[in-house]
């Protein structure tokens, strides 16, 4: 767990590095933007979520990251932990959707078992519970949507501009039949995940099923990091299974 979330952990931080115009001083996150939502708060805030601020966290971030997997101690997981979260908070919420909780919740896990190793099962059954109930809530969401049902959700998902699917893979995907059986197979896996828990053996073939599905998802729509965070929370799940 600790080398896949520094390894997830050092993506997130990375990526904003990269984007680091976007929450400058002219950037269209940038802090005299998003203060009015602080009230009181906005000028303390101020020295820690300005663009200099902001730069110096994700650093502290990303280095957090580096140690996580090399120094056997509470403090890098809690650093990487108190780091993403107050990036999160910076942009009013996470940045970058359910990947940011899931790392919160496996950098959490990490730091908790390391301070108190009485307290490892306990915390990691809650990540295991946390990754069973993101497929299956998933799963639920989907099952509820009549354009899920009838196969056509893939076609309208891979035609979305911000994604920017290759033309041959939107090609292939745009098929009623195949994205019906797709869609089909999709809700089949989320909603019935909790057969993971059953045994080591059932728990590894959902895995890895899994683990293909964000990696199809990474390559085709770009989301890289749901593919390490949630790869992050395995080992609890496997842990419990066994």
């Amino acid at each position: 767990m600790p080398r896949l979330a520094a390894l997830a952990t050092a993506i997130a931080a990375l990526e904003l590095i990269i984007v680091r115009d976007a929450f400058s001083d002219r950037g269209v996150f940038a802090w005299s933007v998003l203060r009015a939502d602080y009230g009181v708060l906005a000028r303390p805030l101020g020295v820690l979520f300005g663009a200099r601020g902001t730069f110096v966290l994700l650093l502290v971030q990303l280095a957090a990251a580096i140690a996580l997997p090399v120094i056997d101690h509470p403090a890098p997981a809690w650093i990487a932990f108190a780091a993403t979260l107050a990036i999160a908070v910076r942009w009013r919420g996470s940045y970058n959707g359910g990947s940011d909780a899931m790392l919160l919740v496996v950098l959490g896990v990490i730091a908790i078992g390391r301070t108190a190793p009485s307290l490892e099962n306990a915390a990691l059954a809650y990540a295991a519970a946390q990754l069973v109930l993101s497929y299956v809530i998933a799963g639920v969401a989907k099952l509820k949507d009549p354009v899920w049902r009838a196969g056509r959700a893939l076609p309208i998902l891979v035609a979305l501009p911000q994604y920017r699917v290759h033309p041959r893979v939107a090609a292939i995907l745009a098929s009623p039949r195949l994205g019906r059986a797709l869609a089909y197979a999709m809700l089949a896996v989320e909603c019935t995940f909790p057969l993971a828990l059953l045994h080591p053996t059932v728990c590894i073939v959902y895995l890895a099923i899994g683990a293909g599905f964000h990696l199809v998802n990474a390559v085709v729509f770009g989301l890289n990091r749901f593919l390490w965070v949630w790869l992050a929370a395995y080992p609890a799940l496997l842990h419990w299974a066994s």
